[in-house]
């Protein structure tokens, strides 16, 4: 349920960036002018469903990429819902259509999968498969030494990450404020710390104090989270030990601080155990780097253009920079 919310909000946003709204989608103004008593259906009368706007984003070679497409593309392909909230989310999710309608187009021209779009959804996967086997085969397994030293490297990966329980007294600002005011928004939070540090308890002043709605009711507690999961609070929280709290930091939302309360170490599943797994992934990421430089060799030959010009704040230096 929470990836559907995000997944709404995330296309919502694009669409809202290109220009239209929830309303003109559903129903274009001219439209709704037009409408009057005596053009208004009478019992028993078949209406047609109203057709959406079709809002085309972006052109591959002259295929259209919609936002309906979009839609799609993120319902298939869920995790880029988390990253798409973001502007470099949204244009990672977005390179990625392109990549596939290059490799699409691609696999039609070397005769490889048919025009006719219902042909071509039957034969998609063999096409891809011997694309990949000519341009972008997946490589050989390592050996074990680099296979072992990935596993190191990803540790956390393979198993259950560091957990830390943070509580949290959060003073916000405005959206865009100014200077001004968020100096004086620094200067309560700055009051607060003095009543930490002269031994006033962290939950009594978070839950009186914190302007996060919903670490009020638990008295600032946030919960167990990984450590590493965000590098802001991974930053904020680094030099802390069980007990302390930080000083006054700022985030994106306004200014806060931080008490570290619990540590859960992190339980990680031993080499032999993920062996097969840490090689799998080791070949699979050696072939998308190699499909990504194919893909930019054929965005080389393509004509790839940004329509909306909201968007085109997504790509300063092209879709394939």
């Amino acid at each position: 349920m929470q990836q559907v919310k995000r997944s709404v909000v995330a296309v919502l946003g694009l669409v809202m960036l290109c220009g239209f709204s929830v309303a003109s989608m559903a129903k274009p103004e001219a439209a709704a002018k037009k409408e009057s008593a005596t053009e208004r259906p009478v019992a028993g009368e078949h209406v047609a469903p109203a057709q959406p706007v079709k809002v085309v984003m972006l052109k591959v070679d002259g295929e259209e990429i919609t936002v309906q497409d979009y839609v799609n593309f993120l319902q298939r392909n869920q995790s880029y819902i988390a990253t798409s909230m973001t502007p470099a989310g949204q244009a990672e999710a977005l390179r990625a259509m392109v990549s596939s309608q290059l490799l699409r187009g691609d696999m039609v021209r070397k005769g490889l999968l048919p025009k006719d779009p219902e042909k071509a959804k039957a034969a998609l996967n063999k096409a891809y498969e011997k694309l990949a086997e000519e341009h972008f085969p997946l490589p050989p397994p390592p050996d074990e030494k680099a296979a072992y030293q990935f596993y190191l490297d990803h540790q956390n990966e393979y198993g259950i990450p560091e957990m830390v329980r943070v509580s949290q007294i959060q003073f916000r600002f405005p959206e865009k404020a100014s200077e001004e005011q968020k100096m004086q928004v620094r200067k309560r939070a700055d009051e607060v710390l003095k009543r930490l540090d002269a031994g006033e308890p962290f939950a009594k002043l978070a839950g009186e104090l914190t302007e996060n709605p919903r670490a009020k009711v638990t008295q600032g507690d946030l919960g167990f989270m990984a450590r590493e999961g965000d590098p802001w609070l991974s930053a904020a929280i680094k030099n802390l030990k069980v007990g302390e709290h930080t000083q006054v930091v700022e985030s994106s939302v306004g200014f806060e601080i931080l008490k570290l309360t619990d540590i859960r170490p992190s339980l990680v599943s031993p080499y032999p155990n993920v062996r097969e797994k840490v090689i799998q992934r080791m070949r699979l990421e050696g072939q998308a780097k190699q499909r990504d430089a194919y893909v930019r060799e054929l965005a080389k030959h393509a004509k790839i253009e940004v329509v909306q010009d909201e968007l085109k704040t997504l790509f300063p230096r092209g879709v394939f920079p």
